[in-house]
């Protein structure tokens, strides 16, 4: 599988046109009406036709989504200053189950930080990470346990401005992070940014300015599909080389207004927005 990669105009035109799988060439995509191309190359993306709202999280928690996670059967939803509470997904009858743990929710408010509220989830295979929405802390939990295993705490740029580990994603080494600055004093590259951390430091190995959305808005969908990273802010869908932060596709998906979690499952994208809603995108 190939990522066709995009110049600045394409991608501009894309962003303009409806939202459908696309084709690309090798070689350049479009092609010249007429002109003669190498072999062309199917792009595996988002089958945008199948996008579907397939769930509401449960009206007994706040409808404030603020990460979003697939443990390998179920999706997790963290809520925005909900004291640690979250739910999970059934895929399969798409039913949801509340926490009601209080050592859960204990674990979930210790390493979120700040107001002990949870921005991006991801697991590791074995271990939930939780990024504080608040960017002061950092870290994860033995969820068979509900043991704390690590805990980095200290802002990414010590500044008065608000900062938030908006997205979590995790490639199998490395734990990958949208992070969020409302600086707004300083150009968007630089106050939302995709950071590669090495999990056992803690410690930041690159960093890559982020597809900017919204300033103001520190919401954010980041996930891994097992080649490359997908990330969304606003209603902005970009796939993202890991090796050096391109952006190799991206588009418009005009359902969605606030995306805030991603998750793959294998063969599809979930999308969970702030406000409760979780819609799915086949590829």
């Amino acid at each position: 599988m190939k990522n066709v990669l995009l110049s600045s105009a394409t991608a501009a035109l894309l962003i303009c046109l409806p939202c459908f799988a696309v084709e690309g060439y090798a070689g350049g995509f479009p092609p010249t009406p007429g002109a003669r191309t190498s072999a062309v190359v199917r792009y595996d993306g988002p089958n945008f036709g199948g996008l579907r709202l397939v769930a509401q999280l449960p009206p007994e928690l706040p409808q404030r989504v603020t990460g979003f996670a697939y443990d390998g059967e179920k999706f997790w939803a963290a809520v925005y200053h909900g004291r640690g509470r979250y739910a999970t997904l059934n895929p399969s009858t798409l039913g949801w189950e509340i926490s009601h743990t209080d050592k859960h929710h204990k674990a979930i408010m210790e390493v979120s930080g700040a107001f002990a509220s949870p921005g991006g989830i991801v697991f590791d295979g074995s271990k939930l990470w939780v990024g504080g929405a608040y960017g002061e802390s950092l870290g994860c939990i033995d969820t068979q346990k509900w043991d704390v295993t690590h805990l980095y705490k200290g802002r990414y740029r010590e500044h008065r401005a608000s900062q938030s580990y908006s997205g979590l994603a995790f490639d199998g080494s490395y734990l990958w992070v949208a992070w969020h600055w409302t600086n707004y004093r300083i150009p968007a590259a630089r106050t939302q940014l995709l950071l590669k951390l090495d999990p056992e430091t803690g410690k930041v190995a690159a960093e890559y300015p982020l597809p900017p959305g919204k300033s103001t808005d520190m919401t954010h969908g980041l996930t891994w599909d097992g080649t490359r990273l997908w990330h969304m802010k606003d209603n902005k869908l970009s796939s993202i080389d890991p090796a050096d932060g391109r952006v190799s596709a991206r588009y418009v998906v005009p359902q969605i207004k606030r995306a805030s979690g991603l998750a793959w499952d294998g063969s599809s994208l979930w999308i969970a927005e702030f406000d409760g809603k979780v819609w799915r995108l086949p590829f």
